[in-house]
């Protein structure tokens, strides 16, 4: 692929990404999309055979990118509260540097129809069910050494899933004067480790 085609393709995206999350997936058209990256609608067929394949692109790219960046963080820290810091903290600031990604990612998930919604919930199972996985052996380690009062990793795992869905469905929807959940993160964060542990958390989530 040439380099012209490479810039015309990384636009597709972005403005593909900006017009779903502006305008919905049913809402935004191949013609709006060509109209915005400033091609003809055919030349939009050299990349995706249809608008569902580009918005499952899109979803892929977006999951990739967020649990990539969740990973990184968690590199080389030991301890599940560490761990779990890190992680909460990536996946906000990841929310905050992304908003059009985390919107397309509950785009994907609430509002497409049909074959489609089969497609993104097929993947987002699979993206899920690995991650809760991991999530479970990670609190299952937390068992073995103590430093969780819950016998259960998979119940610990769903506590955790469902603890970080909540923030971060908040940020998608939220306003910058409605945004409460970056300015109570360490509170929040507190409230959750106590739950679990016992004890009060050594680690700060910064704003």
């Amino acid at each position: 692929m040439s380099d012209q085609k490479t810039t015309t393709h990384e636009r597709l995206l972005q403005e593909a990404a900006a017009l779903f999350a502006r305008r919905g997936y049913s809402g935004t058209s191949m013609s709006d999309i060509a109209r915005e990256v400033g091609v003809r609608k055919a030349s939009l067929y050299n990349y995706y055979p249809s608008k569902a394949d580009l918005l499952m692109d899109l979803l892929e790219q977006s999951l990739s990118s967020w649990s990539q960046a969740c990973d990184q963080r968690s590199e080389g820290i030991d301890d599940t509260e560490g761990r779990l810091a890190a992680h909460l903290q990536s996946a906000v600031d990841f929310s905050r540097a992304h908003p059009q990604a985390m919107a397309l990612i509950r785009l994907a998930t609430a509002q497409v129809p049909g074959d489609l919604r089969r497609r993104v919930q097929s993947r987002c199972s699979d993206y899920e069910t690995k991650w809760r996985q991991e999530m479970t052996g990670l609190f299952q380690e937390a068992v073995d050494r103590g430093e969780v009062q819950s016998s259960d990793p998979a119940i610990l795992a769903l506590f955790w899933s469902v603890f970080l869905d909540g923030i971060l469905v908040n940020r998608v929807f939220a306003t910058e004067k409605t945004d409460s959940v970056v300015s109570s993160l360490q509170s929040l964060w507190e409230f959750f480790w106590r739950g679990v542990s016992g004890t009060s958390p050594h680690t700060e989530i910064s704003l």
